[in-house]
């Protein structure tokens, strides 16, 4: 399993990055290009990844009529993107690619590439490749509101192990041992228990004592573990769920636990399973089967629920463009599988018709996830079984 290393674009750095592409976007010259190439990076080496990218951005350039027989501008293009990845420490699970380029005749080499961005995705993204007078941003905007899906707590009685869980993917995050064992238990159990095939029973105070000490450790350590879950920077909190798996020593203590737990990520759904898991393969695959589960059937709640409240229910997205546009969004249903073209204006106003001053994009679902995502609203990712359109919306009022 891959170690987890904290999301590389949270949503305050998207915004900044955001606005600087946009700003590029609105002093384009007459004469300039914008290139943006999103790049997944999963199974792959730096090398491999120079490699594919050098040979998907030329085979693209040279299919573009707009750069029909511009070999020079093509190479310049390519050595500037390879040279930033060179200079990127981190690529991550994918690449945000974003080139501005000048092209003509009269445009010297050093002259060919006006600016280069290139952002790590902590979240993988489609292929895609796109070149005109305004940057792609969709699925930079999508990825970079998306959550990680849950963190993962593994609790036995000598460690806990805590990952993130992105998609199908589980990557440690840190291990911590329960330095609240004291050694004459440990001692204790060493030189009195009996083993298992013995049959034996000890009774009596001694027993008794050590009971009472090891449900003491126990609540300790939990009490550890809910204070790094809300505190350690190296912890995702914006996660969707947070799934708990503990052995049955902690069975006795466990209950007060999870009244603790719900409080300590907001946003949270908290899913606590009494299971030993010892391969991380294993916890894998559980977890995944298990947070599929859970998801689909708050997803359907979420939605019936709406759809009770019909007053505050909208759906397609001319209806919901207007409802972002307001900020009346509480909570917003959405198919990432589904596009529409459309059209925003400034920084948020999003729109399925031309308006004055506005700009077209391939697809204005991103911005109204982004939309909803800056104004507190909350986001629930549907396929075609749950919802039957595109998009809806339950409203705040």
């Amino acid at each position: 399993m891959d170690d987890f290393k904290p999301r590389v674009l949270r949503r305050a750095e998207m915004e900044k990055e955001l606005e600087k592409l946009l700003n590029v976007e609105a002093e384009i010259r007459s004469d300039s290009y914008l290139l943006t190439f999103y790049f997944p990076m999963e199974n792959m080496t730096r090398a491999d990844a120079e490699r594919h990218v050098k040979s998907f951005i030329l085979e693209h350039l040279r299919k573009d009529e707009k750069l029909s027989g511009m070999g020079k501008i093509n190479q310049r293009i390519v050595e500037a993107v390879l040279t930033g990845l060179g200079n990127t420490k981190e690529l991550r699970r994918g690449l945000a690619i974003f080139v501005e380029f000048r092209m003509g005749e009269d445009v010297k080499a050093d002259e060919v590439i006006e600016g280069l961005s290139i952002i790590p995705l902590s979240q993988v993204p489609e292929k895609e490749i796109y070149i005109g007078k305004t940057f792609d941003l969709d699925q930079l905007i999508w990825l970079s509101s998306s959550s990680i899906d849950a963190l993962i707590v593994s609790l036995e009685r000598e460690k806990s192990s805590f990952y993130a869980m992105d998609g199908n993917k589980l990557s440690l995050i840190k291990s911590i041992e329960n330095e609240f064992i004291r050694k004459k238990e440990q001692e204790y159990m060493e030189e009195y228990s009996p083993s298992p095939s013995s049959g034996a029973m000890y009774h009596g105070n001694a027993s008794e004592k050590v009971g009472r000490a090891k449900e003491e450790e126990n609540r300790r350590f939990l009490q550890k573990i809910a204070s790094l879950i809300k505190n350690d920077e190296d912890l995702p909190k914006d996660v969707n769920y947070l799934v708990i798996y503990y052995s049955s020593s902690f069975n006795e203590t466990m209950e007060k636990f999870k009244n603790e737990a719900r409080q300590l990520l907001p946003y949270a759904h908290p899913v606590f399973v009494q299971k030993t898991l010892n391969q991380e393969r294993q916890l894998q695959e559980d977890a995944s089967k298990l947070i599929e589960s859970v998801s689909r059937k708050i997803r359907r709640e979420f939605l019936h629920n709406a759809k009770e409240n019909f007053e505050k229910y909208v759906e397609g997205w001319t209806e919901v463009s207007k409802a972002a546009n307001d900020r009346r969004i509480d909570t917003l249903f959405i198919n990432p599988t589904e596009r529409k073209r459309g059209y925003v204006l400034g920084r948020e106003l999003v729109y399925t018709h031309a308006v004055k001053d506005s700009r077209e994009v391939r697809n204005v679902g991103p911005w109204i996830v982004r939309s909803v995502v800056n104004n507190d609203g909350k986001v629930v990712v549907v396929d075609k079984e749950l919802l039957d359109c595109e998009i809806a919306a339950r409203l705040r009022y």
